[in-house]
């Protein structure tokens, strides 16, 4: 059992993590140095299995899945991913 506390990344602009039906996803990230890491989304936020996360709160792992989930749920999602054939 690790010393440190979970740490948990909970952007209030997303959605309610304790009942959004997102709660349980698990993203495989690559690092920038190679490693592979697994952020999840619980019911207190996201949260990520490296370093950065266990010791400050945040990492640009559980930041990029943030932005993504931003950009799926904003208002212009078509105009941005949808391109029409």
């Amino acid at each position: 059992m690790s010393k440190y506390s979970p740490k948990y990344f909970k952007p209030s602009d997303l959605f309610d993590f304790k009942t959004h039906w997102a709660v349980g996803l698990e993203y495989p990230v690559q690092g920038s140095k190679g490693n592979s890491y697994t952020v999840s989304i619980t019911d207190k936020g996201f949260t990520c299995d490296c370093t950065g996360m266990t010791f400050r709160g945040k990492c640009k792992h559980t930041q990029n899945i943030a932005q993504l989930w931003r950009d799926v749920i904003s208002d212009d999602f078509e105009e941005k991913f949808l391109t029409s054939v």
